[in-house]
């Protein structure tokens, strides 16, 4: 009896046997194992295709902000004067003179020049009617009145314009004298037996560095 228990069991143990080795030989199905949760790594990766090829990122450049262009201002093209001197006064064989660094021309000198007046008195008989006596007064200007005005470079002590006013009438005579080329100049306005208004102006440009460039002496 025991024998036959025995021998019942171990046909049993070789039926199991080889039904187990058939399940291990059954085809793996490889979305089945992702889906139940396998290991992933354990999957073989898919091959990259050759034509493909693996390169280095180009990197993106930041945008450039650009401002919106800036309309210049209108401008005339003339530059800005400005006056740096002015003086009316009567010259008895006086000198002025003044000390300016021309840096950015034009240097313009403006005169108003009036010599002295004389009145001259005389008695004539007039053409007219009974040709009587009649007064008359005449204005003229003073013989011995002139003015000049020199302009000289103070490096080399060269007179670079020379101005002689000496033929005067009645009127009032205007002047002006315009200095082109930039240099260290000094002004020289001398005169006599006459009044004379001098105005001096240039570019402002000048006077942004040196405001004190400028001097009366």
């Amino acid at each position: 009896m025991k024998r036959h228990v025995l021998f019942i069991a171990a046909i049993l143990s070789i039926i199991l046997v080889l039904a187990c080795a058939g399940c291990s030989e059954l085809p793996v199905d490889g979305r089945d194992i992702h889906s139940e949760g396998g290991d992933a790594a354990a999957q073989t990766p898919t091959a990259t295709p050759a034509w493909v090829e693996e390169a280095t990122p180009i990197r993106t450049s930041e945008p450039v902000v650009t401002a919106s262009p800036v309309e210049p201002e209108p401008t005339s093209g003339l530059p800005v004067y400005t006056e740096i001197y002015t003086n009316d006064v009567y010259l008895l064989y006086d000198v002025i003179a003044l000390n300016f660094d021309l840096k950015i021309p034009a240097m313009i000198i403006e005169l108003k020049i009036e010599p002295e007046m004389y009145t001259n008195t005389k008695r004539i008989y007039s053409d007219y009617g009974d040709k009587d006596l009649i007064t008359i007064r005449e204005l003229y200007p003073d013989p011995r009145a002139d003015l000049a005005v020199t302009i000289i470079d103070r490096e080399t002590g060269d007179v670079v314009e020379e101005y002689d006013y000496q033929q005067f009438t009645t009127e009032c005579k205007k002047d002006t004298i315009t200095i082109r080329y930039p240099g260290p100049y000094q002004v020289e306005i001398t005169g006599n037996n006459v009044d004379v208004g001098i105005s001096i102006s240039v570019p402002e440009a000048n006077l942004v560095d040196d405001e004190e460039s400028f001097l009366l002496s």
